[in-house]
């Protein structure tokens, strides 16, 4: 690993309002891939570069995101500014075991058009980075002239040595039905290093009947570090020729289970960065995962942040 990586997160944020318990709303901002990266700053500090890659556009809402990115250490060097659009919009609840449940608003989200020519030097900057970083819902958001530039430019990213860490995230209303998603995710997939997958995600969208099933069908793309992440149960890790089962903490006070894969990603990804063992960097993002789960929201305060690293 270089001794100072810079990391390259494309991907979408939104405003956030959450049904509180009395019927109000609080409004804050998220986004998988955003998440991620504040969580993946807040984890690396000064030892790395983490920016993210977006267009935001010219509402006070973004302008509020682009503040509070600065303020946890992202770059946003390569932050886009859209005349015209604005930032998405969702609307989450949460059940009594701390299930959530999501509705969008994001059809003028300013991300959406990211792969525009407009933007090509903003992405060349990001393309040059030690490591990209990019979900599922990356991908479903662009349009297919969007998707097949994204994977022409990460294909010469890697040519020149970046290394792709991809997560399929899933979303059933960004898409007609799984089987649109599979050939996008496939050809990301043979383009990656690390594979952070989650594994209702490969199920839906390749009909794996098991989590062997998916990490086998990953290793077919020729990843040689493979995470399946399963909720409360281990996570199946594939990572020096040989796989094996990482136990997760188990939590009692589940509040909210959003960002719970993302904030794993990043825990997963900082301690390979800082040279821990995969197995190790697995057991850190599943504490990192725990907490998060016990606090409302994708972006839990600095102040719950565990000592990890």
């Amino acid at each position: 690993m270089s001794d100072h990586p810079s990391i390259a997160l494309i991907g979408e944020c939104m405003i956030e309002l959450r049904e509180l318990h009395h019927g109000g709303l609080s409004r804050g901002y998220g986004g998988d891939v955003l998440n991620t990266s504040v969580y993946l700053s807040r984890l690396m500090g000064a030892d790395a570069t983490i920016r993210f890659t977006t267009l935001l556009g010219e509402d006070p809402f973004s302008l509020e995101m682009l503040t509070t990115w600065e303020s946890e250490g992202i770059n946003c060097d390569t932050v886009g500014r859209l005349t015209g659009r604005n930032a998405g919009l969702y609307f989450v609840r949460t059940d009594k075991i701390g299930e959530r449940t999501f509705h969008y608003w994001r059809g003028q989200s300013a991300a959406r058009e990211i792969m525009g020519s407009d933007w090509a030097d903003l992405r060349a900057h990001a393309m040059g980075s030690d490591w990209i970083y990019l979900s599922g819902i990356t991908l479903a958001i662009l349009d297919d002239p969007g998707r097949e530039r994204l994977l022409s430019e990460l294909a010469v990213a890697r040519k020149r040595g970046t290394h792709i860490a991809f997560d399929g995230n899933f979303r059933p209303t960004l898409w007609t039905a799984p089987a649109d998603a599979a050939p996008w995710h496939s050809q990301v997939w043979d383009l990656s290093a690390l594979a952070l997958a989650g594994v209702e995600d490969e199920a839906t969208v390749f009909g794996d009947a098991t989590p062997e099933a998916s990490l086998d069908r990953l290793r077919d793309h020729g990843i040689t570090e493979i995470v399946i992440k399963r909720g409360p149960q281990s996570v199946l890790l594939h990572a020096d020729a040989a796989n094996q089962y990482i136990e997760v903490i188990p939590v009692g006070n589940v509040i909210d289970t959003t960002a719970a894969g993302d904030s794993f990603n990043a825990g997963y990804m900082a301690a390979r960065l800082k040279n821990r063992a995969p197995a190790e960097a697995a057991h850190i993002g599943a504490m990192l995962a725990a907490e998060v789960i016990q606090h409302p929201g994708a972006v839990i305060p600095p102040s719950y942040m565990p000592t990890l690293l």
